[in-house]
């Protein structure tokens, strides 16, 4: 990937944040962080890392607290309330008060058309990362707005379909009801002939344990995260699709983050984007090993029929103008068509970067030199 270069260059910029941070006060800054997932889970293996990381690097010391704090749905206001200094905010369940941002996790399905899977994932984070904080202002004012500062973001593996019965036609979604995480699963879920349901990942296992849901569409790694090996009995590859790249990994309290030094501002933004790249990374590594955690537990995987899969990529062709009408409409994003251009570009340019990488350092590497070199500390979110 041609990447000693650019290797060089972060590893210069990383030392002389580094050594900014050693001139600052001896007392290192210490932050709290809360994530609605529980130890073990995925994000939080990611997490643990990056704590190492962001301590040996720039000294900012991060408490993790998982599950015991917030959950996923109460985490946002969390941050915005200053419970903790930093947290896990899945801003897609607030579609209000984030229309701006939302608008361009709403085109995740793009990512995965004719892609591969762990492309598409890391293609979306960058894109949505990327877009937020370097090319949608009203974005950044959003998150100030709930007294947040938004830092990027990691994107899921691909969107299944966990049941507890065979799906396979397009006929076998009819009269399902099926828990969806974003408003574009939704559509695709009554397009299938499914009721679609809200309710938190949290909510997930005693939903399908109880038969408020039939299915649940997730990446393959929620079947882990969230233990429903003991429910779901049947999965089906390929459809929805789609990734979820619609949360701020290292969403930071407004307050804190303007009483922070600029040294130690650097020092956050770099470890931001060691955290998107090690969450995204992650999160593909994990969903192939999920599937094969599937199998071992006697789920049946299946494909969906080549009729699903028609029915499918029809859809996402004819979501694309139902989707900027919303934001339009329903969210006031008078320009959301404008927008979704920018978005859907730079999702192409990202399958372009991300096409190669072979490590959690290389995408890292991108990551940095495409957006994360480009913030200033001493300006972004300052005002």
């Amino acid at each position: 990937m041609g990447t000693t270069g650019t290797t060089l260059r972060h590893a210069m910029a990383i030392g002389t944040m580094a050594g900014l941070a050693a001139a600052a006060p001896a007392t290192a800054r210490d932050l709290t962080y809360a994530i609605g997932f529980p130890t073990g889970s995925t994000p939080v293996n990611a997490l643990e890392k990056v704590v190492t990381y962001a301590q040996e690097n720039h000294g900012l010391n991060i408490k993790l607290f998982p599950m015991s704090l917030l959950d996923l749905r109460q985490t946002p206001q969390g941050i915005a309330d200053h419970m903790v200094d930093m947290g896990w905010a899945t801003y897609q369940y607030q579609p209000a008060e984030f229309a701006n941002s939302n608008l361009a996790a709403a085109m995740n399905m793009l990512a995965t058309a004719d892609t591969e899977a762990a492309v598409a994932s890391f293609a979306m984070a960058g894109a949505v990362s990327e877009y937020v904080m370097l090319h949608c202002p009203e974005c950044v004012a959003e998150f100030a707005t709930q007294n947040q500062v938004y830092l990027g973001g990691h994107s899921t593996g691909v969107y299944i379909t966990q049941c507890t019965r065979p799906v396979v036609e397009k006929a076998d979604f009819r009269g399902l009801k099926v828990r969806t995480a974003a408003p574009s699963w939704a559509r695709w879920a009554e397009a299938m002939g499914a009721t679609s349901v809200t309710i938190s990942a949290n909510e997930a296992y005693d939903a399908l344990s109880q038969g408020v849901v039939d299915c649940v569409f997730f990446a393959p790694t929620e079947l882990v995260n969230f233990q429903l090996t003991d429910v779901v009995t049947d999965m089906t590859t390929a459809v929805p699709g789609g990734v979820f790249p619609g949360v701020g990994d290292a969403n930071t309290n407004i307050d804190t983050w303007r009483d922070m030094t600029s040294e130690e501002r650097a020092g956050l933004i770099d470890t931001a984007a060691y955290l998107v790249a090690e969450g995204t990374w992650a999160y593909v590594q994990a969903s192939e090993e999920a599937m094969d955690i599937a199998s071992e537990a006697g789920i049946e995987i299946h494909e969906p029929s080549d009729e699903l899969l028609e029915a499918s990529a029809a859809f996402v062709e004819e979501d694309k103008p139902v989707i900027i009408q919303e934001f339009v409409s329903k969210y006031g994003v008078s320009d959301a068509e404008e927008k979704s251009v920018v978005v859907a570009d730079l999702i192409t340019k990202w399958k372009d970067l991300t096409a190669d990488v072979e490590s959690a350092e290389a995408l890292h590497q991108i990551y940095w030199d495409e957006i994360y070199s480009k913030l200033d500390p001493e300006a972004y979110a300052m005002q």
